[in-house]
């Protein structure tokens, strides 16, 4: 039976946006066509195959009666690398890569612990991106400081490891304006369920360097494994384009579990960290059906004594989808994190991206979970 194929090089197939693609395509294309098939992708990485059969669609959009047997008749395939196996056929429509892309929003940085309690800093983030092609892209993010009290910053504890972390006031308050991140990044899919990326630049706001990563994730499987390697070097403390002398190796493997307990998500992690401590750190989230993270972490490293106040690293962070905020599709998180002391053991590299995080649509919990709400407006 004639089908139709299309291809979305931005990977965001929510249930609500299947719905209106199906609806939109049932209205444009001829009766012959009998089935739909959607080709998911994240920066140019094949993740899977849904496939909408048109009548069973069209049933349940004209009567709840049918809902369920529509549901019986979605199934979904992995994808594996798209260039390889291109859409058949005849193409209707081809897009071009939105080449460059911006967003200005407000930003936090705050630390707390320490005689000097609660320090913050308010800040305007531009965040902008030019794609160069379907892997790789250039992304930066600058910070025009808007209000602190980065005046109370005056203590900073005795530490006998690097200063890794704990030179954070100076950061906060080392310029008005200041280039968190510049960095350039590609990826690929080299075999059916490998995906790799490399990057390199200004990766933080006190780190810049050069790496990679490669994750192995199975299709709908709840487990998956990865491991990354970075070269760093310390930034100065205006965050523009000079370093300190400070340089290292860190990065760690990594396993995902999808846990099936509460949507619980546990991430453990066993590596080489920014001072040279070596250890583990477990991270344990949970993701709601709006898309909001909640999630805490625990890091224990050979440091011992030398770590200081607080004995061990740990934390809470919340991380918020973007789309709440804006009207345009947006796979981009706003994260914050609370620490209650920011200390320099087991402190880890701030990457701006994580291949599960590019990779999220190969866990198929979340699209029966959402398949239920395709029928709504």
């Amino acid at each position: 039976m004639p089908s139709l194929e299309a291809t979305s090089p931005k990977g965001y197939p929510s249930a609500g946006r299947i719905g209106c693609l199906s609806g939109l395509h049932d209205w444009k294309l001829s009766a012959d066509v009998d089935t739909f098939r959607y080709r998911w992708q994240s920066r140019g990485l094949g993740l899977r195959e849904d496939i909408q059969p048109r009548r069973a669609f069209l049933a349940a959009s004209r009567s709840a009666a049918h809902d369920a047997i529509y549901r019986h008749s979605l199934y979904a395939t992995a994808l594996t690398r798209p260039d390889a196996t291109p859409p058949r056929g005849e193409v209707l429509h081809e897009s071009s890569l939105r080449d460059f892309s911006w967003a200005l929003s407000p930003g936090l940085n705050q630390n707390l612990g320490g005689p000097d309690g609660y320090l913050y800093q308010l800040y305007a983030r531009l965040d902008a991106e030019y794609r160069t092609d379907t892997n790789g892209w250039l992304s930066g993010e600058i910070g025009v400081n808007l209000a602190d009290n980065l005046d109370n910053y005056t203590y900073i504890a005795d530490s006998e490891l690097p200063r890794v972390r704990t030179h954070i006031g100076d950061y906060l308050a080392g310029s008005r304006v200041g280039i968190h991140t510049l960095q350039y990044t590609r990826t690929t899919h080299f075999a059916r369920n490998w995906y790799a990326m490399g990057y390199g630049g200004l990766l933080e706001m006190m780190y810049a360097g050069a790496g990679g990563e490669v994750l192995y994730r199975p299709f709908n499987s709840p487990l998956a494994l990865g491991a990354d390697l970075n070269w760093v070097r310390q930034r100065d403390f205006d965050q523009r384009f000079d370093l300190r002398d400070y340089s290292t190796w860190t990065g760690h493997a990594t396993a995902y579990l999808q846990t099936g307990v509460g949507d619980v998500l546990a991430k453990l992690s066993v590596g080489r960290y920014l001072a040279g401590d070596l250890g583990t750190t477990l991270d344990l989230s949970r993701r709601f059906a709006n898309g909001v993270n909640v999630g805490a972490w625990v890091t224990l490293t050979d440091a011992g004594n030398a770590y200081g106040e607080g004995d061990f690293d740990k934390g809470v962070y919340i991380s918020i989808p973007l789309d709440a905020f804006f009207v345009e599709s947006s796979r981009g998180y706003s994260t914050i994190a609370w620490q209650p002391l920011t200390r320099d053991g087991g402190a880890r590299l701030a990457r701006r991206y994580s291949l599960y995080g590019l990779t999220q649509e190969r866990d198929m919990g979340s699209y029966w979970e959402d398949a239920r709400t395709i029928m709504e407006p």
